[in-house]
């Protein structure tokens, strides 16, 4: 019998609630744009999963920034809107730097070389996912396992 990861299983919970009728929060801001593979609509409905969970004290506590590790992560980033609750604790600051990572890859590659060389943020490419690969790498068990060796096989064929 295999075990869950326990982001599947919190976004389960969140699902049954939202089935039994708990309201989704109201977003209130205009809709973002699409984020590897995921529409706007996708990525509001992810934030509202994610505000019933931290309302119900379901989420679970953040600690320092997982890339600069220098600040409080303030934050949750979600590189696979697909997969919810696969979030890591980011600070303003380093949660910027990572969405806008496809504007400037240069930037990116220069902010890179002043973190930790095994941190996750070194997986990220400069180019977005595509919906496919996305949804691929969202139903991994290891969904970062599964991003870091996609990132690993991209690189090696450029």
């Amino acid at each position: 019998m295999s075990t869950l990861p326990a982001d599947i299983v919190l976004d389960r919970k969140i699902d049954l609630l939202i089935e039994n009728g708990h309201p989704l929060p109201r977003w209130g801001w205009p809709v973002p744009a699409p984020y590897n593979g995921a529409t706007g609509a996708e990525r509001i409905f992810t934030w509202q999963k994610n505000h019933i969970a931290w309302r119900a004290g379901l989420m679970p506590e953040r600690s320092a920034c997982s890339v600069c590790e220098n600040r409080d992560g303030e934050q949750w980033h979600g590189e696979l809107y697909f997969r919810p609750f696969a979030l890591m604790p980011i600070c303003r600051s380093c949660h910027a730097r990572v969405h806008r990572r496809f504007r400037s890859p240069a930037r990116w590659s220069e902010f890179l070389a002043t973190i930790n060389a095994d941190n996750w943020a070194q997986i990220l490419l400069p180019e977005q996912l595509s919906r496919e690969d996305a949804i691929r790498l969202s139903k991994a068990p290891d969904w970062l396992g599964a991003l870091t060796a996609y990132s690993e096989d991209r690189r090696a064929s450029l």
